[in-house]
């Protein structure tokens, strides 16, 4: 017979936050390919900015920061709203084409869902409408809801501060306790770091031309462990968690 406290342990939850872009879904090209599209509507002065140089600049910088950075360096007669708008506008024009699934991510999640020993959540420096947008597209939303989806906008810094996924936590009734994060980013990396939580860094998405150097931003920013299918991140979230559960049974 299972004592009481016995039970409680084994229902004892982890939470896990997971970044969106180019950790649960595929946006990484669509995402660049729409700013870029939208710049080259602002200003002949960008035509330089392709996807591939978006990415390469301003990956897993918040778009608000990386958009004033243009203005002030080509003094743009434009606002960042008004960019971010052609943004989403070409986003929601290019999404069925551009945004792809990665490989793992839906089966993990079936599998954290089904062993009970897990919480799991979104915090983005993406927009909040694009977020739930990509999840929505993927097949995913049905692991989260609304009030688990939390956005830069919601603090008062950005990732590479911690305080999205302080708040993520604190919202999800984790407020003070260790957590797991899963990110795709240097910046997201140093964030979760700078949170106290244990991080893993995942290059699923990365093509293999920069997989390695993903790789190595991602180590260089004290990921805990970097792992390049998402499925094995899976399996090494619940055998870390039954052989935590086994130590203090």
């Amino acid at each position: 017979m299972v004592k009481e406290e016995d039970s409680e342990k084994m229902i004892e939850k982890t939470l896990i936050i997971f970044d969106c872009d180019g950790t649960l879904v595929d946006t990484e090209y669509l995402s660049s390919y729409a700013y870029a599209a939208a710049l080259h509507k602002i200003s002949d002065k960008l035509s330089a900015y392709d996807a591939e140089a978006i990415e390469s600049e301003f990956k897993g910088m918040k778009m608000f920061q990386s958009i004033q950075i243009l203005i002030d360096r080509y003094h743009l007669n434009t606002s960042v709203q008004t960019i971010i708008e052609g943004y989403m506008e070409q986003v929601t024009l290019h999404r069925a084409k551009l945004q792809n699934s990665i490989a793992g991510v839906k089966e993990t999640l079936e599998a954290l869902k089904s062993h009970g020993g897990f919480d799991m959540c979104v915090a983005s420096n993406g927009e909040q409408e694009n977020v739930i947008a990509s999840l929505q597209h993927a097949g995913l939303m049905q692991h989260f809801t609304p009030d688990t989806i939390f956005n830069a906008s919601m603090v008062a810094q950005p990732k590479p501060s911690p305080l999205l996924f302080l708040h993520a936590a604190e919202k999800c009734g984790y407020a003070g306790q260790e957590c797991i994060v899963v990110e795709d980013t240097a910046i997201g990396t140093k964030a979760g770091k700078a949170a106290d939580f244990y991080v893993y860094g995942t290059t699923a998405c990365a093509s293999p031309a920069h997989k390695k150097a993903e790789e190595m931003a991602l180590n260089k920013a004290k990921a805990d462990i970097v792992l390049d299918n998402f499925i094995q991140i899976g399996e090494d979230i619940i055998a870390k968690k039954t052989k935590s559960y086994l130590m203090s049974a």
